[in-house]
């Protein structure tokens, strides 16, 4: 479950000058303003504007920024002015931006690995892992290796995810089938290229 939210913090505060609007009791108004932030697990996502409400000390009226009198939200444009959005407030976007950062760099990793992995000679027992049409994904073995092709056998089973494909590995030689096909070299770089292939396992 995705815990997430708006929450507010004191940016900046400041009494002001003019009678409270209940009471009439003087310099007793302090006004804020108000840093509003989204946050996912009450960590700081990015920010959603500014506010203010002003409090009276005497007699504890609150009122927020559209109830004010015009001479408390000038006070409060003035404040606003003078205060400058939190860097902390976008420590979610910065984190979320790291984190595709190092997906996108591990997956160009993993992507060159097979490359050269696909440089090389061909062996029997390799097992491609296969993006379908259909959006999911199996598994190619290896069965012979001549000089321009390569024959394989079928996995008799699809993953929905990527990640599960461990799961069809775990399953061993029995999860193939008796049927299976013969691919040119050029074939099979053609699929590695296009993202048909998405991995290769070599033993």
């Amino acid at each position: 479950m995705i815990i997430y939210g708006q929450k507010s913090k004191e940016l900046a505060h400041q009494t002001l000058f003019e009678n409270c609007p209940n009471c009439g009791a003087s310099n007793c108004v302090e006004l804020f303003v108000l840093q509003n932030y989204a946050h996912v697990f009450w960590i700081p996502s990015f920010p959603v504007g500014k506010t203010g409400v002003s409090q009276c000390s005497n007699c504890k009226k609150v009122l927020k920024l559209k109830e004010m009198p015009a001479d408390f939200k000038s006070a409060y444009q003035n404040l606003k002015s003078q205060t400058k959005t939190p860097i902390w407030t976008f420590i979610g976007i910065g984190a979320f931006g790291v984190f595709l950062f190092a997906i996108w760099v591990i997956g160009n990793q993993e992507k060159e690995k097979y490359a050269a992995i696909l440089q090389t000679p061909p062996q029997v027992g390799d097992i491609y892992e296969i993006s379908t049409k259909g959006k999911n994904y199996t598994l190619y073995k290896v069965t012979a290796v001549e000089k321009d092709s390569i024959s394989v056998r079928f996995n008799n089973y699809e993953a929905t995810t990527y990640p599960k494909l461990k799961e069809l590995k775990n399953k061993g030689d029995s999860a193939y089938s008796d049927f299976g096909a013969t691919f040119s070299k050029s074939e099979i770089q053609t699929m590695f290229n296009e993202g048909e292939i998405r991995g290769i396992d070599r033993k």
